[in-house]
């Protein structure tokens, strides 16, 4: 037996409870009605309080005293905010039947002049996006009132608007006209005045109150099942972004254990030294650079920035890097790969997007650097003895952006302490909130403070310096670099 009640209490409390979905609704709602119940509370206590001294005039007959019933209500009201705190399932149906029963005392005390008060533990009900819940507010509301009429009929004061008086008529602060003319209205021997009473009371005062009530009532109802959809409907959005997050923070990592990332990238070789970093500024980016031994005398570098940013960017650019690795790898030159890649891009490139491409490949026994471009950023090369300066080399056509293109190439010779830098444009073109571009005088002013840097702490250098001119403003651009120190033999 104790099993089967278990069981039904159990079934009873899953039935009642929001759900997950709605929890935070709920608890937030529940706020919402302690705090119109403590004040609505406190109203009926001051109303208790002066009906005391004779403020409103009430049969006393039928009463407790006021005192006593301002005592027993704070009691009230301090239980109701001990449990307020509470996240239960119970908790809205105390609330609801709290602020109903206090609207119905001050109803039943102060008669027509707070008819409207009927409403509002309605219109409260419809925040918790429950149709059900508001229909069972509804419901509640209707018969506490109507208990509330018969106690305002009996010990209240008549709406003397509603009635003619004939002249001469005394009334006194005992109450009780309305019920006395409906139990006289009732019998055969009731007066003309008693039954007009008793019609123009429901006709003028309670017909009017139902019929509000009935309006705001199916109005609630409406807006608790509006309110429901869009809890659901802004849940599912939630979970279908949370599900785009996590694929992208996926893509994210995949994105970035495609590209070079351990260091030192090649720790036995010392003939150079390499370091190359990738910020992306969405989750991910078009910008990659790569960089892979073809054999053990040459060293390839790529740096490349593919046109729109994002997902569509990000596999255009694994497409790209795949295709140029492939190519570098069969013992190509840079004007033949980039020619030969340009062509396997452009017979399938419905979209049309393009990426600029810097690649160079490095005869690792005598400091020859042959390279050509796409369409991207001027190197920054340093000698020997010297600093950083823009090597401004032939700049082919974008990669996709024309079938048939050629590309030509170029060769530098660098020396033990050369150093190479490549990057994407979203360095030079970062901005501030100003609007201001970082520009290629800075970025140089920037990698030329300490020229003795490793790589490593060349890019960490120019990345400050971006940061520092940006400041609060929002990163619109990937910013990817790449540093090579040739030390020789």
């Amino acid at each position: 037996m104790a099993e089967k009640k278990q069981t039904f209490l159990d079934k009873l409390r899953e039935r009642l409870s929001p759900g997950e979905m709605f929890r935070d609704n709920e608890i937030q709602a529940n706020k919402l009605g302690a705090l119109i119940l403590f004040c609505s509370g406190i109203l009926l206590v001051i109303i208790l309080i002066l009906t005391a001294f004779n403020v409103f005039l009430l049969g006393m007959d039928t009463m407790l005293l006021p005192s006593v019933q301002a005592i027993v209500e704070i009691v009230i009201l301090l239980v109701v905010y001990r449990f307020a705190k509470k996240d239960v399932w119970w908790l809205k149906y105390l609330l609801l039947g709290g602020l109903i029963v206090i609207y119905a005392r001050l109803d039943g005390v102060l008669t027509h002049k707070m008819a409207i008060i009927m409403v509002i533990p309605v219109v409260f009900s419809c925040r918790y996006f429950s149709r059900r819940f508001t229909v069972f507010a509804s419901l509640l509301t209707l018969v506490i009132f109507a208990l509330s009429a018969a106690w305002g009929a009996t010990n209240g004061m008549i709406n003397v608007n509603i009635v003619t008086m004939k002249e001469g008529t005394v009334m006194t602060a005992t109450g009780g006209f309305l019920g006395v003319a409906v139990q006289n209205a009732l019998k055969a021997g009731g007066t003309d005045y008693e039954k007009m009473l008793v019609t123009n009371t429901l006709i003028f005062d309670y017909l009017p109150r139902c019929l509000m009530f009935s309006i705001v009532s199916i109005i609630s109802c409406n807006i608790a099942r509006r309110g429901k959809e869009m809890v659901v409907s802004q849940h599912e959005k939630d979970l279908k972004s949370e599900r785009i997050k996590s694929e992208l923070d996926l893509a994210t990592r995949i994105q970035a254990d495609m590209l070079p990332n351990i260091y030192p990238a090649f720790p036995d070789r010392n003939e150079f030294d390499i370091y190359a970093t990738m910020n992306p500024a969405k989750e991910v980016g078009g910008d990659f650079y790569d960089y892979f031994l073809i054999d053990d005398d040459h060293l390839c570098l790529v740096m490349a920035d593919v046109s729109g940013k994002g997902v569509p960017a990000a596999l255009f650019m694994m497409a790209s890097k795949i295709v140029l690795a492939n190519n570098a790898m069969m013992g190509k030159t840079p004007a033949q790969i980039l020619t030969d890649v340009n062509a396997a891009i452009c017979s399938n490139n419905h979209e049309e997007m393009f990426v600029t491409v810097w690649l160079g490949i490095l005869e690792i026994s005598s400091g020859k650097l042959t390279a050509a471009n796409a369409g991207h950023e001027y190197p920054l090369l340093k000698g020997a003895d010297g600093k950083f300066e823009l090597f401004k080399d032939k700049h082919g056509f974008v990669i996709g952006g024309m079938a048939g293109a050629k590309y030509k190439e170029y060769e530098i010779m660098l020396e033990p302490g050369s150093k190479l830098f490549v990057y994407t444009d979203g360095v030079p073109e970062a901005t501030n909130s100003a609007n201001e571009m970082f520009g290629t005088n800075r970025m140089l002013d920037a990698i030329n403070e300490d020229i003795t840097l490793s790589p490593e702490n060349v890019l960490k250098t120019v990345r400050v310096s971006v940061d520092k001119f940006v400041g609060d403003a929002e990163q619109f651009d990937d910013l990817t670099m790449l540093c090579l120190e040739y030390k020789g033999k």
